[in-house]
């Protein structure tokens, strides 16, 4: 979908590079009144094997910065699709952690760097938790600008998940 509104403060040559499949994909989610989040942690679960649809439903409420202009639901969507790959879920698998720690702040860094922003609030120069801000936010079409923003952060995230250097590090306690 095509806008006026432009992103303060991204690097139009990176996000131009984004595989316009991943903005599809992005465009694709939000039209069938999908939530940001979601279609970054689905799009994480798919390459690692886990449900679908349980994806879904535990995402959903990520979007619009957790309905308060924060944290943007692409990036949250993506933290969590890390999450999957290097978490842990018990002491023995905490030295996870600093694996999972380096692959969020690389990730942050690279948003950063293509779209300017982390939260929903400064992508969108408005916080969808208040009606006049949002009202504004549809009628200027702003949240048309998050396709691109989507294939971004879905194009980081499979680079991240496909980089294997830290595999061997990855500590699994034999709760699979």
């Amino acid at each position: 979908m095509a806008t006026d509104y432009k992103i303060e403060g991204r690097n139009q040559a990176i996000l131009d590079a984004v595989d316009r499949a991943l903005v599809e994909e992005g465009a694709e989610a939000f039209a069938n009144e999908l939530m940001c989040s979601q279609c970054a942690y689905v799009h994480g679960a798919r390459m690692l094997g886990f449900d679908e649809e349980q994806a879904l439903l535990a995402s959903s409420g990520f979007g619009w910065g957790m309905q308060h202009g924060e944290r943007c639901g692409a990036v949250t969507g993506s933290l969590m699709a890390l999450g999957l790959k290097y978490g842990y879920r018990n002491r023995d698998e905490f030295p996870n952690y600093r694996i999972l720690k380096k692959k969020q702040a690389e990730f942050d860094r690279r948003f950063l760097e293509g779209v300017g922003a982390l939260t929903c609030r400064e992508i969108l120069k408005g916080n969808y938790a208040v009606e006049a801000e949002r009202e504004k936010i549809y009628a200027e079409k702003r949240y048309d600008a998050c396709e691109e923003v989507m294939g971004y952060a879905i194009s980081i995230l499979e680079d991240l998940l496909r980089d294997t250097s830290d595999d061997e590090d990855l500590v699994r306690s034999g709760m699979e």
